[in-house]
């Protein structure tokens, strides 16, 4: 499976891809039968792209340690306490333009009230923290990641700490993975409040100057005309949610002239 690369609609054809989904997210498939076809949603793929890269670079061991950064309450951090020994849940729970619907305060009193998917309770830790001053040590987990999180950290500048501070806390040889927005047309970056939007070229030389890190294989930045073919703009997105209604395939996203898309990007951490 390739894992730097774009979310194309064609991932959904997979069925070990929609495996996942299915097992991450269980209540879907409870409603729709047919569930992932037919509900294609770049952050199902952001899910699944992430569990599945970090169970192929052997980075979920069963004694290991898993860090989510500004992990909110997603279903990624209850299936891992499936896999590794202990899962640390970390975000500024209560505070910032997520606290109301991903990263909610009493997250931090109960956990379990946030869980859609099976897990083991007795694993997970919730810790209210910054992402740019992880309170940890140095080399301490197995794998590390975020999702659709470095863009809202204060551009270029902020996404950079985030990922160096992820690079200290994971061990020698261990993973650092995240998603994260990238511009699929020839419009140039967007820095609006608490949103950046990369440019491919930007994001890929980022990935270059982050010391101690090494890209687990090339970035495909490419794009299918099949994933091209339907854009949803932010507005009318914003619209579906307040009315929960979703039109799908929701994969390919416009902002003020910018379509982006997810990105998935893993690195190893170097002697």
């Amino acid at each position: 499976m390739q894992l730097n690369k774009l979310c194309n609609i064609e991932d959904w054809d997979r069925d070990a891809r929609a495996a996942t989904m299915r097992r991450i997210l269980p209540y879907l498939p409870k409603a729709h039968t047919e569930f992932p076809k037919g509900m294609e949603h770049r952050k199902h793929w952001e899910f699944a792209q992430i569990l599945d890269g970090l169970d192929q670079l052997n980075a979920l061991p069963s004694d290991g340690l898993v860090l989510g950064v500004a992990a909110g309450h997603e279903e990624v951090l209850y299936d891992l306490t499936n896999q590794v020994r202990w899962v640390f849940a970390t975000d500024i729970y209560g505070i910032g333009a997520f606290a109301g619907y991903e990263a909610a305060h009493t997250m931090l009193q109960d956990p379990d009230s946030f869980a859609r998917c099976p897990h083991n309770r007795n694993r997970l830790v919730v810790q209210y923290m910054d992402a740019l001053d992880l309170r940890h040590e140095d080399e301490t987990f197995d794998a590390v990641y975020s999702l659709s999180s470095i863009e809202h950290f204060g551009a270029e500048a902020g996404a950079m700490t985030a990922l160096d501070e992820q690079r200290r806390v994971v061990k020698q040889g261990g993973i650092v993975a995240f998603t994260t927005e990238v511009i699929v047309n020839d419009a140039p970056s967007l820095d609006v409040p608490d949103l950046t939007l990369f440019r491919s070229e930007q994001l890929a030389d980022m990935c270059q100057r982050l010391p101690g890190l090494e890209l687990v294989g090339p970035i495909d930045f490419s794009m299918s005309d099949r994933t091209l073919a339907n854009v949803t703009t932010m507005e009318q997105a914003q619209a579906d949610a307040q009315r929960s209604y979703v039109a799908y395939p929701q994969i390919v996203m416009e902002l003020q002239g910018r379509q982006f898309t997810s990105v998935a990007i893993f690195l190893r951490r170097t002697a």
